[in-house]
């Protein structure tokens, strides 16, 4: 009988202890909660983040959209008009040339009377020219800023039936400042009266406040 009663007391205690082993939890919930509410708040502060910066950034947008609008749009192209082929020059003194034929002039910066450009507001410009003349004869041409020559080409004699040249500049001007072109000494360039092979043009690539470096 006592025997039959410790066989008893060890099976009740086996029981009793999986009973206990599958009662207790795998993990521990109150931990786990605590992480993921870490992590919850991790997640919020990076959303609100992502959303300051977004709408820094659409601000940027909106301000540089509004610049670009704002800008003044400054843009031409001229030629030389004439009723038939012809040249002008050559002169025994460098001589400002007159483009006469406007194509563009978006601003109305460039005078075709006086062969003028005008800065409208302060900033950096793009001017370039293209030349063409038979060759019988030398072709020189320069860009001038105000009264100081800023960039020339000059194409020889070369016995060929065509000569063609162009150069161009990039220019910081202030209000007001002038840009012109002229035809050196003793030489000459093509007009046409249909094909505009000798161009001036020039435009605004950007403009500077008074405060710019």
């Amino acid at each position: 009988m006592a025997l039959f009663q410790l066989f008893l007391i060890s099976i009740l205690s086996s029981c009793m202890a999986h009973d206990e082993d599958i009662m207790t939890p795998v993990v521990n919930i109150y931990s786990e909660l605590k992480e993921l509410k870490a992590s919850i708040i991790g997640l919020t502060l990076d959303l609100y983040t992502a959303k300051k910066e977004l709408a820094e950034q659409k601000s940027l947008i909106q301000e540089l959209q509004k610049q670009i609008k704002e800008s003044p749009k400054v843009a031409f192209t001229a030629s030389m008009s004439n009723t038939e082929d012809t040249h002008r020059g050559p002169f025994s003194t460098e001589t400002k040339l007159i483009f006469d034929k406007v194509l563009t002039n978006i601003g109305n910066a460039y005078d075709p009377v006086t062969g003028v450009f005008t800065a409208p507001v302060k900033g950096v410009y793009y001017f370039r020219y293209s030349g063409s003349a038979f060759s019988s004869h030398d072709m020189g041409l320069s860009i001038f800023k105000g009264t100081a020559r800023f960039v020339s080409s000059y194409e020889y004699n070369s016995g060929e039936r065509n000569d063609q040249m162009s150069n161009g500049a990039v220019m910081e001007l202030d209000v007001g400042e002038e840009v012109h072109m002229r035809l050196w000494i003793r030489t000459w360039i093509f007009v046409d009266p249909r094909y505009n092979y000798s161009t001036f043009t020039g435009y605004l690539l950007y403009p500077l406040d008074s405060t710019s470096v």
